[in-house]
């Protein structure tokens, strides 16, 4: 991931060394399992805790391996010195592997958590303040009936709320672990040697496992993300429209001193909604890698694990980047309501379209008539008050005042409620 992109807290969770250092975690536990049970005799396993595996020891010993886990296991056995043949004693690879990346996974999903409530509680608090501001609402990029700001921003946030149940339920179905040895037969391993090292992990057992911890799993963590950036796209593609020249109803926060052009001064770019939008097709193209990912020979092949390397920790960088990019914008927006009444006045005409419709209907007219002639006016370009005169006229009728409300009519309380 480039440095633009990187998220402090998930780099560190991703950095080799923290990911050695897991791998060596796991060992130990799993050792400490055996002297619980007597297989293996006491003191190794605080030895594997007080050995320190550097990257760069295993980076080198890698260029004779080629394997970085065979690898890591050589360097560990040597430091531990007497006992040593029980690091990794009936395991494989996998096992290690996999289970590390469990708890990388949980760890990540963690902070993607955090950052995620911070947004809903922007989210939250300006949809209770603009409850009451009316706006006019579009279908197809096109006038269409009042609505209210609130309800816009409550949408967003309920939309977000779902996507973190998801995140929640992939965070639950990647707490498995695996230490069944090669192709999962548990030939050395014992099924109690597994659940209990894994217990001490905050880990359960993969079930009648392959070689591997099963690539669904891996696939669900990869599609709630993409289903969340997916909606970060939604909302940042309408903010972008908000923004536009045309519209002018809302506005990315513009700090002193940024510009929005290097030639034109008069630009204030939406580039914050821009690039979220950029980054959600990237975590889409991840999450179908991440689905081909679950097509592996017998027990196993490694297709998946160079992909994995790289789309694991760049989906939790911009997951957080994306949630924090989000989360500034909705704090700091400018909403621009001059505007926003000047736009509800020009869409007059159109937006009561239904209710003169409803009207003529209720006193008698013919449905498809009422229609024809309503559209007809509509499509002219006159004003409210015009297309108003000329349909009374056409129908010798006066039509009753349509405004909408000022307000939903409803309490602060219950508009909460709803969002709950």
């Amino acid at each position: 991931m480039i440095d633009r992109y990187i998220n402090n807290k998930i780099n560190a969770i991703w950095n080799d060394q923290n990911k050695f250092d897991t791998w060596k975690l796991i060992q130990e536990k799993y050792v400490e399992t055996l002297e619980q049970l007597k297989i293996a005799k006491g003191g190794v396993a605080k030895k594997i805790q007080e050995a320190e595996v550097l990257k760069e020891e295993v980076y080198k010993q890698e260029e004779i391996t080629n394997h970085d886990l065979a690898s890591f296991v050589d360097i560990l056995q040597n430091k531990v010195g007497e006992g040593s043949n029980w690091v990794h004693y009936g395991l494989t690879s996998s096992d290690i592997v996999d289970t590390a990346n469990s708890l990388l996974i949980i760890q990540s999903i963690e902070v993607a958590q955090e950052l995620i409530h911070d947004l809903l509680k922007e989210l939250k608090l300006k949809a209770i303040d603009e409850k009451d501001t009316k706006i006019i609402g579009r279908t197809h990029g096109v006038y269409a009936e009042e609505t209210f700001l609130g309800n816009i921003f409550g949408n967003w946030y309920l939309e977000i709320k779902r996507s973190l149940v998801r995140v929640e339920r992939a965070k639950d179905s990647i707490a498995f672990g695996k230490l069944s040895g090669p192709v999962g037969n548990h030939t050395v391993v014992t099924e109690e040697m597994e659940e209990l090292t894994l217990e001490k992990l905050g880990l359960k057992a993969e079930i009648f496992a392959s070689q591997i911890v099963n690539r669904d799993r891996y696939a669900e963590v990869f599609t709630s993300l993409s289903i969340l950036a997916s909606t970060y796209e939604r909302i940042s593609t309408n903010l972008r429209s908000y923004q536009r020249s045309e519209i002018s109803e809302m506005y990315e926060p513009f700090k002193d001193g940024q510009k929005g052009s290097s030639a034109m001064p008069h630009k204030k770019n939406p580039i914050g909604s821009e690039r979220i939008t950029g980054l959600a097709r990237i975590m889409r193209g991840y999450t179908l890698s991440g689905l081909e990912n679950m097509v592996l020979w017998n027990e196993r092949d490694i297709s998946n694990s160079s992909v994995e390397r790289i789309a694991l920790p760049d989906c939790f960088n911009l997951i957080c980047f994306m949630t924090s990019e989000l989360t500034s914008i909705i704090s700091d927006l400018v909403i621009n309501y001059e505007q926003i009444k000047v736009n509800l006045n020009n869409a007059k005409s159109k937006s009561m379209s239904q209710q003169m419709l409803s009207h003529l209907v209720t006193e008698g007219f013919n449905r498809e008539e009422a229609y024809k002639a309503i559209q007809e006016e509509s499509f002219k370009n006159l004003s409210p008050n015009e297309i108003k005169t000329h349909l009374e006229k056409h129908f010798s009728i006066e039509f009753p005042d349509f405004d909408t409300h000022d307000s939903q009519n409803i309490s602060k309380e219950s508009f909460e409620d709803k969002l709950t």
